[in-house]
């Protein structure tokens, strides 16, 4: 049997559809779901520019990140390539592949080290601010608090809270909310005409690039002059010395991917770590199963080491946050030659869209795919407290044979995300502690909705009313 071109793949591609993805840019994630559901696990999405193709099948996501990675190669990058044209994101072949080496064995420092000990003591911090009866949007306490612990991490703490009193939040928030899917799947002569509409944003945020651009520049100069190794090494430190690492990495290369890994792995942890706190305000008996964990907690790092072990609703509830919310929503990819996908011939210079939010909420893998439910995620055993999260094979509602990227927050292949198991420590820890000293209650008439940008944000503040425990 023939295999089928491009035009025989079902989806909307009329005018008249590329003018409704336009309208509903910032809902882009919806409308992912609906063309799939609607079209099937392949299917067509109008936008305009070369032709996009939506894949939703976990076996499908797992071909184009894994097993047929080498024929796909970045796409929607030439913007980026512009603002940060060395980061590990905007970047691939043998370049990218050690810087990656390099920082990924420096975060496993970091990890074993300092992690949990920054991340204590940061949240302690952050906790100590809040008053009984308060009212706070705890997207901008995630926010807050997970900044301070990156750059804790990043950078040699005489230069740590420099670099943060550098970010304009305002004008980051803008970059990452404006820049969507839709937007970087344009042509980039379009993208630059949008951002020409929008001048004044534009200036800021480049104003905003460059004060935090100087900043780095002090923090590599304090770093040089320091000890670089060490239990108290910090990344900067460590990837600049280089003994530790395996080699160090090019000055050049330096500002780039720090200053993506800062506000990257703030900005995912923050929304992640946000919409499990909204969640969970929302339902006050798993409130009380994470505060009984999280009373388990010690200010003392060595005695936190197998606590998470523990920890089954607060590490089911992350894991639903994960799914229901998945900070990076979407990934695109780009052919680089004539590519069989199922029974479809995908032609060159095709974009190959995969959607965690597509793929999560399909009720072929979950149940009930709309509703925030961490019980999911615990072991099927009885005596759920005294298994191990590593016991836990699937959760009760999956189907025996689930495949392996039905649930991919992380991405896959070797382009996975390489902050990982920082964001399992520092977010299931701030979750437990919060819990731990506060009870929240969402204000009436507050109900925030993700805003599909580069990252998965709320479109509102996320209002609760806190009391002390």
């Amino acid at each position: 049997m023939p295999l089928k071109r491009l035009n025989d793949i079902p989806g909307p591609r009329g005018l008249a559809d590329q003018w409704s993805m336009y309208r509903r840019r910032y809902q882009m994630g919806h409308v992912l779901r609906e063309i799939s559901q609607t079209h099937g696990d392949i299917a067509r999405v109008p936008v305009a520019g070369l032709p996009k193709v939506l894949v939703s099948h976990p076996d499908q996501v797992r071909e184009v990140m894994v097993t047929g990675a080498q024929y796909f190669g970045l796409c929607g990058q030439d913007l980026l390539r512009r603002v940060v044209p060395w980061t590990l994101i905007a970047i691939e072949g043998q370049i990218h592949d050690e810087h990656r080496s390099l920082l990924l064995l420096a975060l496993r420092k970091i990890l074993t080290r300092r992690l949990l000990a920054t991340t204590i003591l940061r949240g302690a911090q952050a906790l100590s601010t809040l008053r009984d009866g308060d009212v706070i949007d705890l997207y901008q306490f995630a926010r807050g608090v997970s900044l301070a612990i990156a750059a804790s991490l990043l950078f040699p703490a005489e230069a740590g809270d420099e670099v943060v009193s550098g970010i304009d939040h305002t004008a980051f928030l803008n970059l990452m909310s404006q820049s969507n899917a839709w937007f970087l799947g344009m042509p980039l002569a379009f993208q630059k005409i949008c951002l020409l509409f929008d001048i004044r944003h534009s200036l800021k945020v480049l104003t905003n690039r460059n004060r935090v651009r100087r900043q780095l520049t002090a923090a590599i100069k304090t770093a040089s002059s320091l000890p670089r190794s060490g239990a108290n090494a910090d990344m900067l430190s460590l990837i600049t010395d280089g003994s530790e690492v395996g080699g160090r990495m090019r000055d050049e290369f330096l500002e780039d991917n720090l200053l993506t890994i800062l506000l990257a792995s703030y900005d995912t942890t923050a929304n992640s770590l946000a919409w499990a706190l909204w969640e969970s305000s929302r339902q006050p008996d798993l409130q009380s199963r994470i505060a009984t964990e999280g009373s388990r907690l010690s200010d003392n790092p060595t005695d936190n080491l197998e606590w998470s072990n523990s920890a089954i609703w607060t590490d089911a509830t992350l894991q639903e946050s994960l799914r229901m919310y998945p900070s990076v929503w979407a990934t695109s990819r780009r052919t680089l030659s004539d590519y069989r996908l199922g029974e479809f011939l995908i032609p060159r210079d095709t974009f190959v869209y995969t959607s965690q939010w597509v793929t999560h909420r399909d009720p072929r893998w979950f149940s009930e795919p709309q509703e925030f439910s961490p019980e999911r995620w615990r072991p099927v055993e009885s005596n759920a407290e005294a298994v191990s999260p590593s016991q836990v094979a699937a959760p009760q509602d999956a189907h025996e044979e689930r495949p392996q990227f039905a649930f991919f927050p992380f991405g896959g292949g070797k382009r996975f995300c390489i902050g990982k198991a920082l964001f399992d420590q520092e977010a299931t820890y701030l979750l437990a502690s919060f819990f731990a000293r506060w009870e929240s209650t969402p204000l009436e008439n507050c109900h925030p909705e993700p805003r599909f940008g580069v990252t998965l944000q709320p479109d509102r503040p996320m209002l609760v009313r806190i009391k002390h425990r």
